[in-house]
């Protein structure tokens, strides 16, 4: 028994440090995390339309050890978004659309660009409430989708879309289809274990052993290796616009978007996402944005391409999540809504969405 207790004095006495570790590398920032941001169990769930959504009213935290802290909350739509009910004198409602960049991932719900932009006048001098639909890994087949859907109860009067440049995959690509497996491995697992380990993974120490981790596996790594996951991924997408079958599919999908929204008479504008390695090596990573801005520009959609304004930014780098070139942090965010204000202000989204008086959409 003595030395029972003395094993069990011992570990509560480890574990305690490992809680003290934690606390100052995550809470005072001694060092940058890097072991990413995940998605939480329970989020996702089938959808016989879109094949997964959110699940309504679901409420949790990023389960990866940096962003423990930030909370997500959907509204009974299943977005991560506040209520979608109309408000008094809230003016244009404007749907984006969009995959994880729209979502937000490892920043908090109102540290996003769409919260940013909520509210501002628009060039007729009316309101307008941006309303966040964004989901992650969703393409341009879900926003039709969504659309086909009537939104699920968005009930917008103009829809803005948010390009990521690999908008061009399948609604059943691999991706969503592992998940839902996952999810439906996950479902036997009995609740309170579930619940449990949800607990214990958040506690300081388990973050902390799991970046001590990823950190000595990132250490072990040649130079190949370590190529960061989203170079690898923006070489993938280089070269899947290179294949005639994904642009095809991306300008049918963008077609049949355009038709639906032009049916509904709801004004459709476009925002181009920039990429953390188009921003530095234009030369090698570039092809893909500009031959979205023609496709664009053949079809005559109005879009705000904010490139220019994150490769002013003194520190580009700054403007994305550690090791990601795809997500924004707080900044990226506020940069992405500078510069859409811009678009609508004065660029090339000026008069969108046109105004109701002139009838035409």
């Amino acid at each position: 028994m003595r030395r029972l207790l003395f094993v069990a004095l011992w570990l509560v006495f480890v574990f305690l440090l490992l809680q003290l570790a934690g606390f100052v590398f995550y809470r005072l920032e001694v060092s940058k995390p890097i072991s990413g941001y995940g998605y939480p169990a329970g989020l996702e769930q089938p959808h016989p339309a879109l094949g997964y959504h959110y699940a309504p009213n679901f409420s949790g935290f990023f389960k990866g050890t940096a962003y423990q802290d930030v909370a997500i909350r959907t509204n009974a739509q299943g977005f991560r978004d506040s209520d979608f009910a109309p408000r008094p004198n809230e003016g244009r409602r404007i749907a984006v659309l969009g995959d994880s960049v729209v979502f937000g991932p490892g920043v908090r719900q109102d540290e996003r660009f769409t919260e940013c932009l909520d509210g501002i006048a628009l060039a007729d001098g009316t309101r307008a409430r941006f309303l966040n639909l964004g989901v992650h890994a969703y393409s341009l087949g879900h926003y039709l989708a969504l659309a086909r859907e009537n939104f699920l109860g968005a009930d917008p009067d103009a829809l803005l879309l948010g390009i990521t440049l690999n908008d061009f995959q399948p609604m059943d690509s691999v991706g969503p289809a592992r998940r839902m497996r996952r999810r439906a491995e996950e479902a036997h697992k009995p609740h309170w274990i579930a619940r449990l380990q949800e607990r214990l993974g958040r506690t300081y120490a388990a973050r902390f052993i799991a970046e001590i981790d990823t950190r000595l596996r990132y250490a072990l790594l040649n130079t190949n290796e370590r190529e960061d996951y989203h170079t690898a991924w923006m070489r993938s997408v280089v070269d899947a616009w290179e294949q005639e079958a994904n642009r095809a599919r991306f300008q049918a999908r963008l077609e049949d978007l355009t038709t639906l929204a032009a049916k509904r008479a709801l004004p459709l504008g476009v925002v181009l996402f920039p990429e953390l390695n188009d921003l530095r090596a234009p030369e090698v990573f570039g092809g893909p944005r500009k031959q979205v801005r023609a496709i664009l520009d053949a079809r005559r959609l109005p879009y705000c391409d904010p490139y220019d304004d994150f490769a002013a930014s003194p520190d580009v780098a700054a403007l994305f999540l550690t090791r990601d070139s795809v997500h924004y942090t707080p900044a990226g965010h506020q940069a992405l809504c500078d510069a859409i204000k811009r678009c609508l202000d004065s660029g090339p989204l000026q008069g969108f969405p046109p105004n109701r008086s002139t009838g035409t959409h």
